[in-house]
């Protein structure tokens, strides 16, 4: 693995943990030689692209990486605003864009429709993998190996409708696989359901666009949310 390649694992290792790491806790999740990890952080530190703590000795993400995150976030954006909107207007629903954050996904952009869904979603918002349509569309896209590390450990039981077993999840993923379509069924909020479906953009960056509403509409509008997502999807239109 090359240097580019090490450096990445251990800005991923950061980005995925609530708390600071020392050296010792960075080589021990990333595999990495402590010595190799020490030279790296010193090359990451120097462009502030981490910052260490000098307290505790450890080390989070810097504000170096801060000019990287905002150009891409404009590009992603309105690479997408035009067909989020079509899809908005034609479905009458919210259309939310998200993108992978460590073992989440975060809504970067949303669609308000007029007959808005108040506090089901709103940009910035991180939900977990397993237990939306985000997430699962999002995971049909990577190699079998990452989807077990992503669903390894306890996963939250958000609702009584939220599936938690690994087995069950990836077999689901395998029919999102096929279908490119993932469905959230109360799984994460109570009383509220969505559709999703999950490509490569014309950034690069893996993205998922979800259609989301109200339980009381999803039988009534879910076949029309779909048609939208694989008129979307340009690796189904």
């Amino acid at each position: 693995m090359a240097d580019i390649g090490r450096a990445s694992l251990i800005l991923d290792t950061l980005a995925e943990s609530r708390t600071m790491l020392s050296l010792t806790e960075l080589a021990r999740r990333t595999g990495l030689p402590r010595s190799t990890v020490h030279r790296l952080i010193q090359a990451l530190e120097g462009e502030l692209y981490v910052v260490r703590d000098p307290g505790r000795r450890g080390y989070s993400l810097g504000p170096g990486l801060l000019k990287f995150g905002v150009a891409a976030h404009s590009r992603l954006v309105s690479s997408n605003r035009r067909s989020l909107a079509t899809l908005a207007r034609t479905t009458g629903e919210n259309v939310d864009l998200a993108v992978f954050s460590g073992r989440e996904v975060v809504v970067v952009d949303q669609v308000e429709s007029p007959d808005r869904v108040r506090s089901a979603t709103e940009v910035g918002r991180a939900f977990s993998l397993h237990a939306s349509c985000l997430g699962v569309a999002l995971m049909a896209l990577l190699p079998d190996d990452t989807v077990q590390t992503l669903l390894s450990g306890p996963l939250t039981r958000f609702t009584e409708h939220t599936v938690t077993d690994p087995d069950l999840l990836i077999r689901r993923i395998e029919d999102v696989r096929s279908t490119r379509i993932a469905v959230d069924r109360e799984e994460h909020d109570l009383g509220i359901c969505a559709v999703a479906t999950a490509f490569r953009g014309q950034t690069g960056a893996l993205q998922a666009v979800s259609v989301v509403m109200p339980s009381s509409r999803f039988r009534l509008k879910q076949s029309r949310a779909i048609e939208g997502l694989e008129r979307l999807n340009p690796d189904l239109a």
